[in-house]
C-alpha cells in the first residue's frame, strides 16, 4: 500500500479526498465524479490547460492553468479500490476544489478515466526517487512507466489470477494394441500440430491438429512434398487409411471446429466480453479432452509436423514444405511445482516443470497452451493433463515463469492463492 506519511503541499496522503473506484478496476466514471461534486459546469466546463505531467515516489502531478489565474498542481495517487486527489490550492479529505474536479473532469474520455497506468502500489520507498520495480521514463509531453526486466512478473492487488480451486485431471488413454500403424504409400496422410500466438487479435487460435497429404521420397522415409491440408472425409478420397487414422481425421475435424478464439466487437461492454470468454473457456476444456483422445493415435503415426500458422488464415490449401517442421509427442506427463523465494522487501514465487524428475527449460517460444517442449529439444511435445495445469503454465510463461509480490501487500493478496496452489502442487519455501 501507498505510505501514508507522505506530505504533499503540506498534506499527508490521509488528508487527500478519496473518489471510489468502478468495482474490480481503476476506473473512475464521470458520474461518481459529478456526485463528489458541489459545482454545476453542464457540458462546457470552464477552459482549463494540462500544461504538464509527472510521476514521483508513486504520485501523479498534473500542471494545470485555468484562464489568467495562477498555475496550479494537482496531485493524483492510485490505491487499491479508491482515487486520492489534492491540490496546491484547495481540496482536503471533506471537500473537492474546482481544480481537482476540473483537472479529473479534462482527463475524462468517454465519460471515464482508467488510472491504472498509474497504479504502482509499494513500489516506491519514501525518499527515494527512482522504484526498484519500474523505470519512469520522461519523454515530450509526459512519460512512460516500464517494469524493470528483473520484475517483469510484478503483481499488484487486483491483478488476476488463475483459479486454483480444483484440479480435475483429463484422463489420456493409453496405447490401444487393437491399433496398428498404417502401411506406408507413396502418397499418404500425415499430422500437423498448427500453434500461433494467442495475444495475436487477428485470426488466432487455440493449438489443434490437421491432417495433410503427402508425397513420400523413394524408400517412403521422408516427405518430398505436401500436397493439401485435410478438412472433411472427402480430402482423402483414393488414400488407404488405418483404422486409427479414421479415428484421429475425425478428432483433427472436431478440433478445427473451435480452434478459432471468439472475440466480440462490442469489448467494451462487461456482459458481451464475459460471454465471448465463457464460450473461449468451454472449447479449451473440449481441446485439451480431444487432445487427451488424439495423442495416443497420434503417437504411432509416422510423419507429424509442427506449423506455426501466424494466424488461422494460414491454415488453407497446401502447405509450404519450409513452414512445415518435423516434430514428436511423447505420453509423459510434465509435473507442476512451484518455489518460492524471500528475496528481502518481496516474494517470488516461480513456475517448474519436470519430466520424469528432470527439470523442462522454459521459454515463451516452448509453451502452446496445453502443450509444452523444452527451448532446446523444440521439437519434442508433451501434453498437460489438467485444465489448471494449462491455465497456470500459460499465465506465467508471459512474466517469465515468476511472479514477484512486495511484502507489503502479501498476505492480504496473495497468501491466499499460495496456500490454495499446495493443496494441488509441491511449493518449496527457499
Amino acid at each position: 500500500m501507498m505510505t501514508k506519511s507522505i506530505t504533499i503541499a503540506g498534506k499527508p496522503l490521509s488528508q487527500f479526498y478519496k473518489l471510489p473506484f468502478e468495482k474490480g478496476s481503476r476506473v473512475l466514471r464521470l458520474a461518481m465524479l459529478e456526485s463528489h461534486s458541489t459545482f454545476s459546469v453542464g457540458k462546457k466546463p470552464e477552459p482549463l490547460a494540462i500544461q504538464s505531467l509527472s510521476f514521483d515516489q508513486g504520485l501523479l502531478t498534473v500542471t494545470v492553468k485555468l484562464g489568467k489565474e495562477e498555475v496550479a498542481r494537482v496531485y493524483i495517487g492510485v490505491e487499491y479500490d479508491c482515487l486520492l486527489v489534492s491540490c496546491s490550492v484547495d481540496t482536503d479529505e471533506t471537500y473537492l476544489g474546482r481544480y481537482a474536479y476540473l483537472t479529473l473532469r479534462a482527463m475524462m474520455r468517454s465519460g471515464y478515466c482508467d488510472f491504472q497506468e498509474y497504479y504502482w502500489p509499494a513500489c516506491f520507498a519514501l525518499g527515494n526517487k527512482r522504484s526498484r520495480y519500474v523505470d519512469v521514463v520522461k519523454k515530450p509531453g509526459g512519460f512512460t512507466i516500464t517494469l524493470k526486466k528483473k520484475f517483469s512478473g510484478l503483481f499488484r492487488p487486483g491483478d488476476d489470477f488463475p483459479d486454483v480451486t480444483e484440479r480435475a485431471v483429463v484422463p489420456c488413454e493409453r496405447f490401444l494394441d487393437k491399433y496398428a500403424a498404417a502401411r506406408l504409400a507413396p502418397v499418404s496422410i500425415g499430422y500437423c500440430f498448427a500453434n500461433t500466438d494467442l495475444l495475436n487479435f487477428h485470426s488466432n487460435h487455440y493449438p489443434f491438429l490437421i491432417p495433410y497429404v503427402f508425397s513420400a521420397t523413394a524408400y517412403l522415409k521422408t516427405v518430398k512434398s505436401f500436397k493439401r491440408f485435410v478438412f472433411n472425409a472427402n480430402d482423402v478420397d483414393g488414400i488407404s487409411l488405418s483404422p486409427q487414422q479414421e479415428e484421429l481425421n475425425s478428432i483433427c475435424f472436431a478440433m478445427k471446429e473451435i480452434a478459432a478464439i471468439r472475440f466480440n466487437a462490442n469489448g467494451h461492454l462487461p456482459e458481451k466480453v464475459a460471454e465471448a470468454n465463457k464460450l473461449n473457456d468451454a472449447n479449451q476444456l473440449v481441446l485439451l479432452k480431444l487432445w487427451n483422445k488424439a495423442l495416443p493415435l497420434l503417437m504411432q503415426q509416422r510423419f507429424t509436423h509442427y506449423f506455426y500458422t501466424y494466424g488461422l488464415r494460414n491454415v488453407t490449401g497446401k502447405p509450404v514444405m519450409r513452414d512445415m517442421k518435423l516434430v514428436e509427442f511423447s505420453m509423459e506427463v510434465p509435473v507442476l511445482s512451484f518455489v518460492l523465494r524471500d528475496e528481502g522487501d518481496y516474494y517470488e514465487l516461480e513456475l517448474r516443470l519436470k519430466v520424469k524428475g528432470k527439470l523442462l527449460r522454459l521459454s515463451s517460444d516452448s509453451i502452446a497452451l496445453f502443450l509444452v517442449c523444452d527451448r532446446v529439444k523444440t521439437y519434442l511435445w508433451y501434453l498437460l493433463e489438467a485444465e489448471m495445469d494449462y491455465k497456470l503454465v500459460w499465465f506465467f510463461s508471459r512474466v517469465n515463469f515468476r511472479v514477484q509480490v512486495p511484502k507489503g501487500y502479501y498476505k492480504d493478496f496473495f497468501e491466499g492463492f499460495v496456500e490454495g496452489m499446495e493443496r494441488w502442487y509441491e511449493v518449496k519455501r527457499g
